[in-house]
């Protein structure tokens, strides 16, 4: 195979290279030695970015001299992964970061529906690569937007995509601007091959993660019903009456002031004032008895 591509001319071999993963060209470089020198050639890899991307890469991206090779690498698919039965939007487009991540950002706020996939498919097939969207006309993109709704600030947001693709030194999704966690964690999944869960917050990522993991998928909410039913059962129900019984424990009476007394239990001797000598009151106590024989 190697031998094959070696054969053929420069021309063809870009565009055969263009459609692999970087790790399907690292792959193809261990087994001919030729080719592996072929590929330490950084105009190859320049030439490489403008077969994949478009024209606009020669006059946006700001490449050192001798640094084609990572800038081009960067934004290659760094491996290629299961499509599952998921079916999700972007799974289909994983093969090709800068279509992967214009995808997530289509169909985000969109039900995923047939329509909506059929207009994310349409964009894609009319304008696959950043060059071709830079070039486009506004009013021929917005028609092709039209049934994900939010079609001026759609296409806002993927032309800005197009354009810091290939001119800004990102190292991140979220380092677009109109990009969230979202696309971030799936250009990681699907993009760059990344199998943790840890700070996924979409629950279909998390799905296709475990079903990638374990081979099955799960039911939609399955996870959030079971960890809900065993907090319900870590939890024991409150005792009948304790509340009720609590206020009767420690019941207030409310005076005109604001402030209250505390109710005296049965049999307990209250406290009385009389009038002391000064005109001050003393605080006595006596049995109910008592002050009932004084009147």
């Amino acid at each position: 195979m190697p031998a094959d591509l070696l054969a053929l001319d420069r021309d063809s071999l870009l565009r055969v290279l263009a459609l692999c993963s970087v790790q399907d060209v690292l792959a193809l470089a261990c087994c001919n030695k030729e080719l592996s020198q072929l590929l330490k050639d950084d105009d190859l890899w320049q030439m490489l970015a403008e077969q994949k991307w478009g024209h606009h890469v020669r006059s946006l991206a700001q490449v050192a001299p001798g640094g084609w090779a990572a800038w081009t690498r960067h934004r290659l698919a760094a491996s290629s992964q299961p499509v599952s039965p998921l079916n999700l939007v972007q799974e289909q487009y994983q093969a090709c970061p800068f279509q992967h991540i214009a995808a997530c950002l289509l169909c985000t706020r969109t039900t995923g529906g047939t329509a909506v996939r059929h207009a994310i498919r349409r964009f894609l097939d009319h304008w696959p690569t950043p060059s071709a969207v830079i070039d486009a006309s506004d009013d021929s993109m917005l028609e092709v937007l039209q049934p994900l709704g939010l079609q001026a600030v759609r296409l806002q947001a993927v032309w800005g995509l197009a354009h810091d693709f290939l001119a800004a030194d990102w190292q991140s999704p979220s380092d677009f601007k109109h990009c969230g966690p979202f696309v971030a964690d799936s250009w990681r999944i699907f993009c760059r091959g990344g199998g943790s869960l840890a700070g996924v917050g979409d629950k279909n990522l998390q799905r296709y993660l475990r079903w990638r993991l374990h081979g099955k998928v799960e039911e939609a909410g399955k996870r959030e019903r079971a960890a809900g039913s065993r907090k319900r059962r870590a939890s024991p129900p409150a005792e009948a009456g304790t509340l009720r019984s609590g206020r009767r424990r420690n019941g207030t009476a409310g005076g005109s002031g604001g402030g209250g007394a505390q109710a005296s239990p049965p049999g307990q001797r209250r406290m009385t004032r009389a009038a002391g000598p000064s005109g001050t009151g003393a605080a006595t106590s006596a049995p109910k008895a008592a002050r009932g024989r004084r009147s």
